[in-house]
């Protein structure tokens, strides 16, 4: 199972090395670059802010804790599923040295993303693939960037949730995971 910038890593992996994967979860992200030439920078507001050299590091730094708890309530069907405890544990790892730059390496990476990801793209997948997003954060795009780049694709929406799915519908998502390997 993989979400969010993890779900592209996992993708890249799976196409790369088909023969060592036998199937995909794949939550709430896209495969950037297939669906049009700029969604690794303006897709949503933060690509291109991420982006940014330098600037995002000058303007968070003290204030991790308020830019994560934005995020994870801004993003999220039910606030409450992401706790105090987990946004300390975010702002403990993020407002270390470094922290927050590691974070938004993901981002800067994405243009290069997006022409890998093109390339991969030219041989579909053909292992199974289950695509899922929130209905309230990316609904059916994880499904249709999927539907892209693989033929056995499986997937939707998932009622009542947000961005952050292993968080918000853990239950939901387990037996979705167990329908889809048939255990």
């Amino acid at each position: 199972m993989a979400h969010d910038n993890g779900a592209r890593v996992a993708y890249a992996y799976a196409a790369r090395h088909q023969a060592e994967v036998k199937s995909l979860v794949f939550l709430e992200s896209k495969i950037l670059g297939i669906e049009s030439d700029d969604d690794a920078s303006k897709e949503y507001w933060h690509f291109g802010f991420h982006q940014e050299a330098d600037l995002p590091e000058l303007l968070l730094a003290g204030r991790e804790r308020a830019y994560l708890s934005f995020f994870f309530k801004r993003y999220s069907f039910d606030p409450l599923s992401i706790t105090e405890a987990d946004i300390d544990e975010y702002v403990r790892c993020y407002s270390g040295l470094g922290g927050m730059r590691a974070g938004f390496s993901y981002y800067r990476a994405f243009p290069e993303t997006a022409v890998q990801s093109r390339e991969l793209a030219r041989t579909k997948l053909t292992i199974p693939v289950l695509a899922y997003g929130g209905s309230h954060c990316m609904g059916e795009i994880p499904l249709r960037s999927m539907s892209l780049v693989a033929n056995d694709v499986q997937g939707g929406v998932i009622p009542d949730c947000g961005h952050w799915v292993p968080d918000e519908k853990p239950e939901w998502i387990a037996r979705e995971i167990i329908r889809f390997h048939g255990v």
